[in-house]
């Protein structure tokens, strides 16, 4: 007769002991967020094909970025990271943006003044984004990735973050250690390869973006030759047989360097003369065929956007600031997965673009069915007659 009783007291003590427990553990949530429709309007400038992201300079653009992507208001839509880079070494902040996809999930910010300083705009996203924490690599809230002084990263744990520094002093040494980071967290080395040329880096924007999307391995030439750093990562695919892209033209990667780079794997050169052209020519490219491996790893070969239709959403940006161009990677790797395409160097679009867009430019459908093209124009170094002949060319075509 007293056991339904004594059932009811236990579990009213389990209910309580957990009403205890949880309070034990609830984190303190700060102040209430203050926001509004008309926070940051000065970063987005509207037309109805178009939406330019930006800040007053290219820290707040990166700024930008992240808050397009991450609301950061409950934990589904932070970030698992950010990665910090330093703002004067641009082939560091390429190879990184390998390390924005999977697990990591992580936009891109930079440090300042040789990599000694934290600034202000930097250290406020970090504190807005307030990321999870990467649960593959023992819950590393924020990376420090090339020569950046400790004294950074002393600051960013004193803002209750965990962090991990990847150190190398040089973008070719980097990419090696980046390399060997990600085979031990994925427990397998990438059987694609983007190569670049440390000379041409703006040859490789587009691929960049690319490997924030895909987090494929990326890896250096300089000057003619294949460093070693570089050897030993196409030699650590062995015995598989890896598929290597190379992001530059044949006056920058001739002809005996791509005989060479044969000896590792199957070579291929995306096609372009210029950096506009080899960004539109990524934009169409797509490989996809069988990966050599062991019998129980294999996974299909799928390298490139291959966009031949309408529908898709594209990053449009001028080449002359790579710091506006490389924290972009965010907006390829999350969201509508933009490909990056370049204006000129004076900011109009070139002819190899224009004919592109010609392809992306969606007829009229039943209303229905629809479709658009839509593009994020980075940085304010797009001119807006650009982006008003950027939105006709992209905007459902007159009956």
């Amino acid at each position: 007769m007293f056991r339904p009783l004594v059932t009811l007291t236990a579990t009213l003590l389990v209910a309580l002991l957990g009403l205890i427990g949880n309070r034990l553990t609830w984190e303190p949530q700060g102040e209430p967020l203050q926001a509004s429709a008309a926070q940051n309007a000065d970063m987005l400038q509207l037309t109805g094909t178009t939406a330019r992201l930006s800040g007053e300079n290219y820290l707040r653009t990166a700024v930008a970025y992240a808050q397009t992507i991450y609301a950061a208001a409950q934990d589904k839509d932070r970030p698992g990271a950010v990665v910090l880079v330093r703002d004067d070494d641009p082939a560091v902040a390429l190879a990184t943006t390998r390390l924005q996809h999977f697990p990591v999930n992580a936009p891109m910010l930079f440090v300042t003044d040789g990599g000694t300083k934290l600034p202000k705009e930097t250290k406020d996203e970090l504190e807005r984004l307030g990321p999870e924490g990467v649960m593959m690599d023992g819950n590393v809230q924020v990376y420090l990735v090339g020569a950046i002084a400790p004294n950074v990263n002393a600051e960013v744990e004193d803002m209750g973050l965990k962090t991990r520094v990847l150190y190398a002093d040089n973008a070719i040494a980097f990419t090696e250690v980046l390399d060997e980071f990600l085979a031990t967290m994925e427990g397998n080395h990438a059987d694609s390869v983007l190569i670049a040329a440390t000379e041409a880096l703006e040859y490789m924007y587009g691929g960049s973006n690319w490997n924030a999307h895909m987090g494929q391995a990326f890896a250096f030439v300089s000057n003619g030759a294949i460093p070693p750093e570089t050897r030993r990562i196409l030699e650590r695919r062995t015995p598989n047989y890896p598929y290597i892209y190379v992001f530059a033209p044949s006056d920058v990667v001739g002809p005996e360097l791509m005989a060479e780079l044969t000896r590792y794997g199957h070579v291929q050169r995306i096609p372009g003369k210029t950096p506009q052209e080899m960004a539109v020519r990524w934009a169409g490219y797509k490989d996809v065929g069988r990966v050599y491996g062991w019998w129980f790893g294999k996974y299909i070969r799928n390298v490139g956007w291959g966009y031949a239709e309408p529908g898709h959403n594209l990053l449009l940006a001028s080449p002359a600031d790579w710091r506006v161009l490389a924290p972009s990677g965010v907006l390829s790797h999350m969201g509508k997965h933009g490909m990056l395409v370049l204006t000129d160097d004076n900011g109009a679009l070139p002819d190899v673009l224009r004919s592109y867009l010609e392809i992306l430019q969606p007829p009229v459908t039943h209303p229905s069915q629809q479709i658009f093209t839509y593009a994020w124009i980075l940085g304010q170094d797009v001119p807006d007659a650009t982006v008003r002949e950027l939105s006709e060319a992209i905007s459902v075509a007159n009956p």
